[in-house]
């Protein structure tokens, strides 16, 4: 068994169910630290909508705490969601604009995820 992320008529992820939930549960909480919505839209237990505009939102708004925050721990734990958040965003057809090399490097390791759609 496993989760699906729609974009439109698009899957642009479907990894193994746990993997899935643990994504969408990790998501959720960093978008509520945030006070954001996540752009999850729940379809069914297993399939989410991504509304790419407050989802872009989310992933850009984590990835400016990510490499502005100076405690480790946070890093650390906001890298395991933003990560697979940068793909997903990717292939929704949008990008997050770097200004930095750090930042360029953090996305390049992004793509080297193993997420097959």
């Amino acid at each position: 068994m496993s989760f699906s992320f729609e974009v439109g008529d698009t899957t642009v992820w479907s990894p193994a169910l746990r993997v899935g939930d643990l994504y969408v549960r990790m998501v959720s909480d960093v978008a509520a630290l945030l006070g954001m919505p996540t752009g999850l839209v729940p379809i069914a237990s297993d399939m989410w909508d991504i509304d790419l505009d407050p989802f872009e939102a989310l992933v850009r708004e984590m990835f400016h705490l990510y490499f502005e925050t100076t405690h480790q721990v946070m890093k650390g734990m906001i890298a395991g969601v933003l990560a697979p958040s940068i793909v997903l965003l990717e292939r929704g057809g949008r990008v997050l604009d770097t200004r930095s090399a750090a930042e360029t490097n953090f996305v390049a390791r992004a793509r080297d995820l193993s997420m097959a759609p």
